[in-house]
C-alpha cells in the first residue's frame, strides 16, 4: 500500500453496489439521488458516485457547490443537486456546469430571477414541512415563488422537495410532515415538474408515496440502517466501510503505572498494552476512551486518554506489533461505536478526517487507493 501511516479506512464498493439494487428492488418505478455530501459520508465521493451511478443510480446530491464542482473537475457528468444554499454571486457558476440548485427562501428566489444569467440554472423549491431548517413553510409563499420561478426565462424549475425530521424515530410526526407537504402543494400544477421528492433512507426504507418521483438515499447508500430497532427490514444492507490500523509497540506495564494524558487510567495489574497509530486528529476523538477494538478477534480496551494521533489498548497477552486493529467493522459495527459514546452513525463516518487513506476494493481486490489529504504525491 502507497501510504506511510497504518492507519486506513477501506471501502468496498461492490457493497455500495449490492446496497443501490436493493433499494431499486424496494422502489423500482423511482429516480435515485445518491447523497455523497461530506465527501460521501467519509466514503469518498467520487469512487462511491462512480459505483453507484453504474449500479442504477441516477442523480447525485451534495452539501454545496464546492462539493458538486468537485465531482465534475472528476469527470461525472451526472444531474448533480446542491441541497444548501448557494450564494447568488455563485449561481451562474452553478448554470455554467449544470449543476441544480436549493431554491429555499423567498428573498433568495425574488432576486435569483433578476439575475443576468447567460446559461439557464436548473432548481429545486425546498418546503419545510416541520424541518424548520431550510424552506418555505406557508401555502401563501409557496405558491407565489413557484409561480415565480416557473415564469422565469432563466430558470428551470426542476424540482420540489422537503426533508422528514423523525422517520427514524417518530411516526406521528413523521405523518405530520407528510400531510403538511401534501397541503402546501396542493395547489401547484406539478405536471412538468421533474422530480418531487420527500424520502431520505429512514422515509424510503418504510414507506412508498405515488405523488413523489424520486427518492434521497444516504445513510442507507452506505449500508447503515439509520435506526435498525424502529426501521425492521426484511432484506439486509452491506455497510461497506471498515477502519483499521497496527499496533506500533507492544510493552509490559507494571501494577499501578498510569498510561497517558492526564495519567487518567491506572494498571490493576501487570498488564501488556499497545500502541495504536490513531487519535483525534484522524476523528478518533477522546470520548472513544474506556470503548473496545478488536485485535486477533478479541474486545480490547482503550486505556487513557486518546491522543492527536494514536491512542493505547491493554492487550490480553503480548502480541506482535504490526498486529492489525479493527476500529470499525467485523465485530464492531459502526452502529455500536456511535452508540456507545452518544452519537449517531452518520458522525462517525464523517469525522474520519482527510489524514485516514481510503483504500477501494471490488471484486475482494484494491482497485484504488486516495491518500486523501496526501494524494499530492512523494517528494522528488
Amino acid at each position: 500500500m502507497s501510504f506511510y501511516r497504518d492507519t486506513w479506512a477501506e471501502v468496498d464498493l461492490d457493497a455500495i453496489v449490492y446496497n443501490v439494487q436493493q433499494i431499486k428492488k424496494l422502489h423500482p418505478n423511482k429516480k435515485i439521488f445518491a447523497v455523497v455530501k461530506a465527501n460521501g459520508y467519509g466514503h469518498g465521493d467520487v469512487e462511491v458516485s462512480r459505483v453507484a451511478l453504474l449500479a442504477g443510480v441516477t442523480n447525485l446530491a451534495v452539501s454545496g457547490l464546492d462539493e458538486a464542482l468537485g465531482l465534475r473537475k472528476a469527470g461525472i457528468e451526472a444531474p448533480i443537486l446542491v441541497l444548501g444554499m448557494t450564494r447568488l454571486k455563485d449561481v451562474s457558476i452553478a448554470a455554467q456546469y449544470n449543476i441544480a440548485l436549493t431554491a429555499h427562501d423567498e428573498c433568495w428566489i425574488s432576486k435569483l430571477v433578476e439575475l443576468p444569467l447567460e446559461t439557464p440554472v436548473k432548481v429545486h423549491l425546498k418546503i419545510d414541512s416541520g424541518m424548520h431548517r431550510l424552506g418555505l413553510t406557508t401555502k401563501e409563499k409557496v405558491k407565489e415563488t413557484f409561480e415565480l420561478l416557473k415564469a422565469a426565462p432563466k430558470v428551470e424549475l426542476e424540482g420540489v422537495f422537503t426533508h422528514m425530521a423523525t422517520a427514524d424515530c417518530d411516526a406521528d410526526y413523521l405523518e405530520y410532515q407528510i400531510k403538511t407537504f401534501e397541503s402546501l402543494i396542493e395547489d401547484l400544477d406539478l405536471s412538468s415538474i421533474k422530480y418531487v421528492h420527500i424520502e431520505n433512507t429512514a422515509t424510503l426504507l418504510q414507506r412508498e408515496f405515488e405523488f413523489d418521483h424520486a427518492i434521497r438515499l444516504g445513510l442507507g447508500l452506505y449500508g447503515i440502517n439509520p435506526d435498525a430497532k424502529f426501521i425492521p427490514l426484511e432484506f439486509d444492507l452491506k455497510p461497506a466501510l471498515k477502519l483499521y490500523s497496527k499496533i506500533t509497540q507492544v510493552k509490559r506495564i507494571n501494577k499501578g503505572d498510569k498510561v497517558g494524558y492526564g495519567a487518567t487510567y491506572t494498571a490493576e495489574n501487570d498488564e501488556w498494552i499497545g500502541v495504536v497509530p490513531i487519535g483525534y486528529a484522524d476523528g478518533w476523538i477522546r470520548a472513544h476512551q474506556g470503548r473496545n477494538v478488536i485485535v486477533e478477534g478479541k474486545e480490547c480496551e482503550i486505556i487513557g486518554r486518546v491522543c492527536m494521533d494514536q491512542l493505547m489498548i491493554r492487550l490480553p497477552h503480548e502480541v506482535e506489533m504490526g498486529t492489525m486493529v479493527t476500529l470499525i467493522g467485523d465485530g464492531m459495527p459502526v452502529e455500536r461505536v456511535a452508540d456507545e459514546i452518544g452519537t449517531i452513525s452518520y458522525e462517525i463516518l464523517c469525522m474520519l478526517s482527510d489524514r485516514v487513506p481510503r483504500v477501494y476494493k471490488q471484486n475482494g481486490k484494491i482497485t484504488t487507493i486516495r491518500k486523501m489529504r496526501f494524494d499530492h504525491g512523494d517528494p522528488s
